[in-house]
């Protein structure tokens, strides 16, 4: 495999060889081997389409953050406050009403 473009982040990453190679070997389906060749093939023999392969490293990185944040409650707690406060304004309502208003020229109505 080695020493083709298409297999860079399988020669060069150590956990997407692993992960690859628990894919081929049938760790996943014991049962049924071979399940997961289609997947392994889209990702290694075909090219990875959707660059799935070139986001794991960094996918896993931000994983392994998040588990070490969720193990510190209070430090999880105001994170996640913090996010939900920066996540801007947001209403489902205000959207609608400007669809209907500039798109389907409707005026609003008054509930009462």
């Amino acid at each position: 495999m080695a020493g083709t473009t298409r297999h860079w982040h399988y020669d060069h990453e150590p956990q997407t060889r692993a992960a690859l190679d628990l894919l081929r070997s049938g760790h996943f389906s014991r049962g049924e081997p071979g399940l997961f060749m289609p997947l392994f093939d889209a990702l290694l023999t075909h090219g990875d389409y959707y660059m799935h392969l070139a986001d794991l490293k960094s996918y896993l990185e931000a994983d392994e953050r998040m588990c070490e944040l969720y193990a510190n409650p209070d430090e999880w707690a105001l994170t996640a406050i913090l996010n939900v406060a920066a996540s801007g304004k947001f209403s489902s309502d205000r959207h609608d009403r400007r669809i209907f208003i500039a798109d389907w020229q409707t005026k609003p109505c008054p509930v009462v």
